[in-house]
């Protein structure tokens, strides 16, 4: 059967005969489009750690935690306990941190009373020294006892600190030193009486006895502690039973809210009458309630009445601070608007007598619109007869103001003093701490950072040191060139590269919004080891070497002697003891050879032996003096022109020469009791001898680079018949050898060795490629490690201490410092000794604390009088500058703080103009600064559309008005490119503003940015909330509802195109996969397909995703998710005010459909702002790919991180399934370990079961299973911070072999990572050696994810 049909054919429609049989043919052949693969959501978990702990601390006290001679301090934050020491040179040292509790720290007070005696003042006795958390190792810092009772035959301190925990735990606390000499916190805990107690710890206070403590909740109920007598405490302590400091405990419950609770003094002599005052707050009048009774007595007697009290005065009702006044049982009361002194509270009506004082207005600390109030109090220390009849007190205002307060026996008060204006803002951190001449006042607030001052009798205050914090963080940027996970091109013009493909490159800055006001700042976080400049000498540059020592071995005055090597000379300089100046002696004087560049020092208590390029100088104790030229010491043996390199050890010297091409090596041995030289042998060498070093045993080292290869050459220097070097060839060695993990840096790549150094056994090298290599001799066999720390010469130098057993190792390269641990218990598996862990050293200018940090091209440990274990003295070369600092050995924070003038709130990292563009409230009053981030210099230049300069670009600069979003924009149309800011306003206005950087330096250097308004759109009547350039045109929130806009170059103006209506304001845009997501204040995630019509967007038509749950959502980021190549499989990380974050993952194939939830965190803070960025050091990058199931969050593996309120920042890594069980199952066996989470209310006993403290009897304790669940919340979190208290304290062989399930279920989860291949060649666990294998593993894989910096 045949049909006539109609075919386009050529442009034309022809009539085509077909049959039956075609048509159906190519109905049958025909293809419909391919069906899309339907994704599911992914399975993984995640990782959290706390890489950057909050320095903001709530309370401040002296106690004397270790004993009476130690004047420690403790600084109290929301989740950390620091310990302190006040040394005599007003500076602050680092004792014992502890951030275990598990729990918010809310109150806290000290137990115990110390007085001041004679014998108290100066240094603590031998038997008390111990090390402290700086000169302790870097993961001992928090070492906590095994159990609350530690032996010791220390007596027991003189105070305890105490902590209320939000759960309404009580903690005691005291230090102790250990068997090793560290010290570590004895602990005592109290569960909360009841468990319906809500927030208990509102309101704590101690009576002056210590016998007692009243917890108060804010309403209707407060606790009665009574507490053992110290006697009691120390004879239990004595015999090693547990202290339990609380006897017995009285709840009791009021009518109404407590507003404050204080404990008052008693009259003199009458020390056992204890005197409890309450102030509630009932149908809105205050009440004064006090209980009295005596020590000892019956707690339900006392509190068996129901007390009335006596009525507040009208002004005096809701008192901010409560002071007791150790006279006359009085107090006083401070009121946001009166202060006054009530008496006579006893005995009949209370009498309030107003305190007038004379107080400054507002400072520029202040950030309110009323009045600044008082926020906190201190009590100084006098001798103990000066309270019986006299009181006195510093009271703090918010805004830095600090009167002193005198009170006495007759008058109650006797007069008030303006002490002065503090530059900082004072919250409740305050105190007055122990001084033998004077007191010293610790101040700091929730706004910048506090301080320490010295305040002399009839001087004026000295600042004593800076105490840091960088709160609150509103926003925070990294320099990462790209700004999502899988983003094609970065804003530089870049291509992403994948992981497996990268390179090394410069790890990216992190800056942040910090402070208010005055105080405020751009913070730039860093992480390492502080080093404090003490001496900055500017010099010359080209310095290349320097070597800085006593000069006891000389006659001159007394000071040290400071050596430098120049390309054509060496420089002597003399520094006095103060090192208050530097004076280069006469040439002619100089004990040394200045002719020609050094090449090597030595000194020792009885002779010194400088080495330069023409001569040997020998300098005895008795200034004897003698100096041989290399001609003369070498004339028989060969002709030279000069030395190239030379080394020295003990009695040992070795010189290299060369004529032309030809190197020797020539020996000797110094004959001190003749100052000569003894030649013992001359050895002609293949190649040019770039190094030369001394091991152990006097063995030779020699570096030498032959035929565009490094080689190592080894002799024994004493043997002088030995002229043959054992040559080992790096580039052959290192082909096949096991470099670091995942070290894919090629051998070929490393060039000459240019320095040697031996640290007890090992050989380390440092290359001219930026190269350390690391060579230890294990039973014959050589075993290398190589760690790449940039792309110029690594200088290692390594100073050994008479005071401590490990060396000091320090390497330059690429301009900075690294300080390299040394631990002779870390090897790897072929016997080589690592360096680990790796810090970067931060030289810091403590006058200038916004400056960068100087380049170091070299650094060395110098030992000098002044060290001790817990700093090193370091001799830096920075260009011309010559430095003498002390680096902290204790690593932590060591931020940066940029001043702003004014509060910032905003921060973004230009790519273009390569500066920090921040917005800025000055004086209540919006504006921008463009920062260089390596000066701190505001580069900007605000003009007009023509050119002139303003203060403000129009459109900023109005009172009242606040910047709410900053973002770049880069518009392109027709093949061209412009590159935007964008800045939304609480006014209403969007400005896009134009920058070019133009004109001429700027006498810093730096040329200037002029930026004007291009466009505006304003004439809104609510806040712009966010706003993102996208394309052509805006998209961005006014009030609750989105707008996209076009803008219309012909008519210079934006033009409306359609808008979406939110049921809260979006605070962040995004554009992803087309869509556009909103982060909502109050409804989470809602996702937007924006190419929807008006219609549909006026009836939700537009909405095609939401979060499932109403969240007060916080900020937003997309990572990828199990398949990185999949962009419909990203994961997006959604954090909350309530301290969580979801990961949800959204079903982009399927519109209408809710997002899923993947995972779940609960963090201590809440996370305001995500950000990616590759701020890994450069020794790190090559070790971190991706490996034991860790799964990359981006294509380039970049690094996640987040931010809180309080400065905190955290890593968030993602893992596979396998490693998430094994991780999740290690951490539900630690949180409910005594030794690894003291404080959870969940511990395992010895039958395997969990008890639950404070529970009845009806309720059993149940059966632990510590397998985890994949329930697709909370239990896919693994918390990074508890698995690092399992690493640090070595504790897995503890856990994991308390009970045989946990063992082999531990050993099967470590067969099952990566299909078996970690284990595949362990004995079995059964078996003692596989059992160690097994536990190496697993601590290897916790020092992967936990102990990498990340920046």
């Amino acid at each position: 059967m045949a049909f006539q049909t109609n075919i386009l054919r050529g442009g034309e429609w022809v009539t085509q005969t077909v049959d039956l049989q075609t048509i159906l043919k190519g109905n049958a052949t025909a293809k419909g489009p391919k069906r899309p693969r339907l994704l599911k959501p992914p399975h993984c978990g995640i990782l959290s750690r706390t890489v950057v702990e909050s320095e903001l601390v709530n309370s401040v006290y002296p106690v004397r935690l270790r004993s009476s001679c130690y004047n420690d301090v403790a600084f109290v934050g929301d989740h950390f306990v620091q310990i302190r020491e006040l040394r005599s040179d007003g500076q602050f040292q680092n004792i014992i941190r502890k951030n275990d509790f598990g729990s918010r720290i809310r109150a806290a007070s000290v137990i115990g009373s110390y007085s001041i005696n004679d014998d108290d003042i100066g240094g603590p006795p031998a038997h008390l020294q111990v090390k402290t958390e700086d000169g302790a190792s870097p993961e001992s810092g928090s070492s906590e006892p095994k159990s609350p009772n530690w032996p010791s035959a220390l007596p027991l301190p003189p105070q305890m600190l105490l902590l209320v925990l939000e759960c309404g735990d009580s903690v005691f606390l005291f230090v102790n030193p250990s068997a090793n000499g560290k010290p570590e916190f004895v602990v005592s805990r109290f569960p909360s009486p009841r468990k319906q107690l809500v927030y208990p710890g509102v309101h704590l206070a101690v009576d002056p006895s210590s016998r007692y403590m009243v917890l108060a909740c804010h309403e209707k109920f407060f606790v009665v502690y009574e507490l053992e007598s110290v006697q009691t405490i120390h004879e239990r302590y004595m015999r090693n039973e547990p202290l339990n400091p609380v006897c017995a405990t009285r709840p009791r419950s009021v009518q109404g809210v407590i507003q404050n609770a204080a404990f008052l003094h008693p009259r003199p002599g009458d020390d056992d009458h204890i005197i409890l005052l309450l102030i509630i707050v009932r149908n809105g009048k205050s009440r004064m309630v006090t209980f009295e009774w005596e020590t000892g007595g019956d707690l339900k007697a006392v509190f068996a009445d129901e007390k009335h009290g006596h009525r507040m005065p009208v002004e005096n009702k809701l008192p901010m601070l409560l002071i007791p006044l150790t006279v006359r049982s009085a107090f006083i009361v401070i009121s946001p608007d009166q202060i006054a002194v009530c008496t006579e509270g006893l005995h009949g009506p209370p009498n309030f007598e107003t305190i007038e004082m004379r107080t400054p207005p507002a400072t520029v600390n202040y950030h309110g619109r009323d009045k600044p109030l008082w926020t906190a109090w201190a009590r100084p220390f006098r001798l103990s007869p000066y309270f019986k009849e006299r009181d006195c007190i510093y009271l703090a205002r918010e805004d830095g103001v600090v009167m002193f307060i005198e009170a006495d026996a007759e008058s109650a008060l006797d007069r008030s003093t303006l002490m002065d204006t503090f530059d900082c803002n004072i919250f409740t951190s305050f105190t007055c701490l122990f001084d033998q001449y004077t007191d010293v006042l610790v101040m700091g607030g929730d706004a910048g950072s506090g301080g320490m001052w010295k305040i002399p009798p009839r001087n004026p205050p000295e600042l004593l040191q800076t105490l840091p914090n960088w709160t609150p963080v509103i926003d925070f940027v990294t320099t990462d060139e790209f700004s999502t996970w899988n983003q094609e091109i970065s804003a530089k013009g870049n291509k992403m590269v994948p992981w497996s493909q990268r390179g090394l490159r410069d790890p990216d800055r992190i800056f942040s919004t910090s402070g208010r006001g005055a105080t405020g700042s751009v913070t730039e976080y860093r992480f390492g080891l502080k080093a404090n400049i003490g001496l900055d000498l500017e010099y010359e540059i080209g310095v290349k070497r320097a070597w800085m020592f006593a000069d006891k071995h000389l006659s001159s005055p007394s000071g040290f002697h400071l050596l430098l090597s120049l390309p054509d000379r060496t420089a002597f300089l003399h520094l006095p003891d103060d090192f208050s100046q530097a004076r280069e002696p006469d040439a002619s004087t100089a004990p040394y050879d200045l002719s020609s560049p050094t090449l090597a020092v030595a000194h020792s208590e009885h002779l010194l032996v400088q080495i330069t390029k023409q001569s040997v100088t020998l300098i005895a104790l008795d200034n004897r003096r003698a100096r041989f030229s290399h001609d003369e010491i070498l004339k028989d043996v060969t002709q030279i022109t000069s030395a190239s390199d030379a080394c020295i050890l003990d009695d040992c010297v070795a010189i290299s020469t060369h004529v032309g091409t030809r190197f020797q090596l020539h020996t000797f041995r110094i004959d001190a009791a003749q100052l000569s030289l003894v030649h013992r042998q001359t050895i002609d060498v293949n190649g040019e001898i770039t190094c030369l070093s001394i091991g152990p045993g006097y063995t030779l080292l020699v570096g030498i680079w032959r035929e565009g290869r490094p080689f190592l050459a080894r002799s024994k220097s004493q043997d002088a018949s030995s002229d043959v070097l054992e040559m080992i060839d790096l580039s052959e060695r290192l082909m096949g050898a096991d470099l670091t993990p995942d070290d894919e840096t090629s051998s070929s790549t490393i060039e000459a060795i240019a320095n040697i150094v031996t640290v007890w056994d090992t050989i380390a090298l440092g290359t001219r490629s930026g190269e350390v290599i690391s060579i230890s001799d294990v039973a014959g066999s050589l075993s290398f490690v190589v760690d790449k720390f940039g792309f110029t010469t690594a200088n290692i130098t390594c100073t050994r201490h008479s005071t401590r057993t490990e060396p000091t190792v320090l390497v330059s390269c690429d301009s900075s410092l690294v300080w390299l641990g040394v631990n002779r218990t870390t090897r790897t598996d072929r016997g080589a000794v690592q360096f680990d862990p790796k810090h970067r050293v931060w030289p810091i200018d403590v006058s200038d604390p916004g400056g960068p940090s100087p380049h170091v091209d070299y650094g060395v440990a110098v030992n000098l009088l002044s060290n001790n274990d817990f700093t090193d003295s370091l001799l830096m070369i920075s260009g011309p500058r010559i430095l003498l600092a002390e680096m902290h050995r204790q690593p932590g924070p060591v931020h940066r703080h940029i001043p702003v003038e004014g509060t910032p709130v905003k921060v973004i990292y230009s790519q273009s103009l390569k500066c920090l563009v921040a917005g800025v409230d000055r004086s209540n009053r919006p504006t921008l600064l463009f920062i260089d981030p390596d000066t701190g210099k505001d580069m900007g230049r605000p003009t007009d559309k023509n050119g002139s300069p303003v203060d403000f670009i129009p459109g900023l600069g109005k009172p009242d008005d606040r910047i709410c979003d900053l973002a770049e924009w880069e518009y392109k149309k027709e093949g061209h490119t412009w590159r935007y800011i964008l800045v939304a306003t609480k006014d209403g206005r969007i400005l896009v503003v134009s920058t070019e950087v133009k004109g001429e330096p700027r006498e810093d250097g730096l040329k200037p940015i002029r930026f004007w308004v291009r466009f505006a759109r304003k004439g809104f009547e609510r806040p712009v909330y966010s706003v993102l350039g996208y394309e052509e045109g805006l998209i961005y929130c006014v009030g609750q509802t989105i707008y996209w806009d076009l803008l219309d170059t012909a008519e210079k103006k934006f033009r409306h195109l359609r808008s979406f209506d939110l049921g809260s304001p979006a605070t962040a845009l995004r554009m992803v996969n087309g869509k556009l997501l909103a982060l909502t204040t109050r409804d989470s995630l809602e996702i937007i397909n924006q190419d929807a019509g008006d219609d549909a967007m006026t009836e939700n038509g537009g909405l095609v995703h939401v979060d499932p749950r109403s969240r007060k959502a916080m900020h937003f980021i997309e990572v990828a998710g199990t398949q990185p190549d999949e962009p419909l499989g990203s994961i997006l990380l959604v954090s909350d005010r309530d301290c969580g974050v979801d990961g949800l993952w959204v079903p982009w194939q399927v519109p209408g459909r809710e997002c899923e939830r993947v995972f779940e965190l609960e963090l201590p803070t809440s996370i305001r702002r995500f950000r990616r960025g590759r701020c890994r050091p450069v020794w790190e990058q090559e070790r971190h790919g991706p490996m034991f199931g860790r799964l990359p969050s981006t294509i380039d593996d970049a690094d996640i991180l987040g931010v809180s309120l309080d400065g905190s920042m955290y890593h968030l890594t993602l893992l596979n399934v396998e490693i998430w069980r094994l991780l999740r199952f290690i951490q539900n066996i630690a949180s409910r370990s005594e030794e690894i989470c003291p404080f959870t209310n969940e511990h395992e006993n010895e039958h395997g079961h969990v008890s639950l403290p404070g529970t009845d009897d009806a309720f059993p304790d149940f059966e632990f299973d510590p397998e985890p669940r994949m329930d697709k919340g909370a239990g896919m979190h693994v918390d990074g911070d508890i698995l690092r208290r399992c690493l640090e304290e070595k504790a897995l062989e503890r856990l994991i072999c308390a009970r045989p399930s946990y063992a082999s279920r531990f050993a099967e989860l470590l067969d099952e990572l990566n299909d078996g291949r970690y284990t595949a060649e362990h004995a079995s666990f059964e078996d003692e050696k596989g059992r160690d294998q097994y536990f190496k593993l697993a601590y290897a894989i916790l020092k992967y994810f936990l102990r990498r910096p990340v920046m």
